[in-house]
């Protein structure tokens, strides 16, 4: 951290004691550790409403006065500790200049590489919108810290954005994560809370040369006739393997492709993660940031190997279960007047993200379903969603079949 002298830094514990609450919002112990310098959360969509650039801006600022969250930069107010500060210049809101062709006819990648991205890094803006006009509509992309929000806040944001563009009533974000404050322009806050990225830790740069790192990324789509198939068969291997079509996937993909995208590793880790709004009853539907704990369920590749497709989704179910259960999650974390915090004892046997053992599975079937977030289909079309390393992430074509996004860090073997 930049070095002050002793009346500086009694002026700024004094200023940061007088905003806690207000337009600082500590990060949680667990935030702390592994969200600095990580990779943001990323979505790129197509809107086919037509609208002036005024309307969007003006409307796109209007969510983010009831959705502060979104308006925030990152300061360093400890030894390895960090907040939120709420600014007037927390976003950065780029139009750019419309392309002269339609959308069909434009590579997503393409359009992927003119977004803003953003970076969890002292002084940073948290959250970008990188707006692209083309003929029939706007590509709409969003990069977003996760320290600011998961993408079940980002949804819901979108939501409270396209409900103020038609003049509808929309859903106000839960208090229990929020500035109470008036924002600062982010020249006002002193140069002791944002030292430079050779100031951090060694942790924190290696994960942003890490959040660099090539990945390669491919589709899986899954037929109503599979799913029935393997029930069928789940059923006749065990009476008690009642499986649903996620945990269907995730083994699927997990005997599939554990050789591929982890070929260095005798041990995966399967990390599922939860939502704590559904399971916690303290915490808000509503509520703004980061609001998932990670399951983890470990194989062995013998394992992996040996077992059926039942029997690796009902293990996964088992363990999913026992994460879900109200008693287990409200004896490892609470609410705090900031946020969700974990408990000491559970952070310091958590075991974080590992590239080299870990695949992150997410079931985001009803973040790429329009209709069930109130969006029209023929309204919106959501092209990719940002994902770990190594990665299953689950989602919906428009006429409602599934697949599955498969990420690695590893070239795909065709077999």
């Amino acid at each position: 951290m930049v070095k002050i002298n002793k009346v500086n830094h009694k002026t700024y514990i004094q200023y940061l004691e007088e905003n806690y609450g207000k337009t600082i919002l500590p990060l949680s112990i667990f935030q702390n550790e592994y969200m600095p310098g990580s990779s943001p959360l990323e979505l790129l969509f197509f809107w086919k409403r037509e609208s002036t650039l005024s309307e969007a801006k003006e409307s796109f600022f209007k969510a983010v006065e009831h959705y502060n969250l979104f308006s925030s930069r990152l300061i360093m107010t400890g030894d390895n500790q960090f907040a939120l500060q709420y600014c007037t210049d927390g976003i950065e809101f780029n139009f750019l200049p419309q392309l002269n062709a339609h959308f069909d006819s434009i590579h997503i990648d393409d359009i992927k590489k003119m977004m803003v991205h953003v970076k969890t890094l002292p002084g940073e803006p948290l959250f970008a919108l990188t707006v692209i006009p083309v003929i029939g509509g706007r590509f709409v992309g969003m990069s977003c810290s996760d320290a600011v929000a998961d993408f079940v806040s980002l949804i819901v944001f979108c939501y409270a954005w396209k409900c103020i563009i038609e003049g509808n009533a929309f859903p106000l974000p839960s208090s229990q994560r929020l500035f109470t404050g008036q924002p600062v322009s982010s020249d006002k806050i002193s140069k002791a809370l944002i030292p430079s990225l050779t100031e951090l830790n060694a942790k924190i740069q290696n994960r942003v040369k890490s959040s660099n790192m090539k990945t390669y990324s491919k589709r899986e789509y899954f037929s109503d006739e599979f799913f029935d198939d393997v029930k069928h068969k789940a059923r006749s291997e065990n009476e008690k393997y009642i499986i649903s079509n996620n945990q269907i996937i995730t083994a699927f993909l997990l005997k599939k492709y554990y050789d591929q995208v982890l070929p260095d590793t005798d041990r995966i880790v399967l990390r599922n993660p939860v939502d704590l709004r559904e399971v916690h009853p303290d915490i808000d539907p509503l509520y703004i940031g980061n609001a998932f704990f990670d399951n983890t369920t470990e194989f062995t590749k013998d394992e992996i190997h040996r077992m059926s497709i039942p029997q690796i989704a009902h293990r996964l179910k088992e363990s999913v279960n026992h994460t879900r259960n109200e008693h287990y999650i409200k004896a490892i974390l609470y609410l705090s007047q900031y946020g969700i915090e974990l408990k000491a004892n559970i952070i310091s046997n958590y075991s974080f993200y590992n590239v080299d053992t870990d695949i992150v599975s997410s079931n985001l079937i009803h973040l790429n379903d329009p209709q069930s977030l109130g969006l029209s289909s023929n309204l919106v079309n959501i092209l990719y969603i940002s994902a770990s390393p190594t990665s299953f992430i689950m989602l919906k074509e428009k006429n409602g079949s599934a697949f599955a996004q498969i990420t690695s860090r590893y070239p795909f073997i065709l077999h």
